[in-house]
């Protein structure tokens, strides 16, 4: 993998880390980013809670993505 892939791999992981760093910190809707994404109601596919782990879950695939295609230079 060349090292644009990577940056940009890494920038949206940054992304999605951030998203779920201000929806934790938005638990008291202070903010409305919560109140925003999930309104009133929220189900077992779609809260805060759910989309933390969906921020994680693609932060993660990400991350293995890039431990498998980056290639060591000698």
């Amino acid at each position: 993998m060349n090292m644009a892939g990577y940056r940009i791999m890494s920038l949206i992981q940054s992304v999605f880390i951030l998203f779920a760093a201000v929806s934790v910190l938005d638990a008291a809707d202070n903010i409305g980013m919560n109140t925003a994404f999930f309104g009133g109601s929220a189900s077992f596919w779609w809260s805060p809670f759910a989309f933390w782990a969906y921020c994680f879950a693609i932060v993660a695939i990400l991350q293995i993505v890039k431990a498998f295609t980056v290639d060591d230079k000698n």
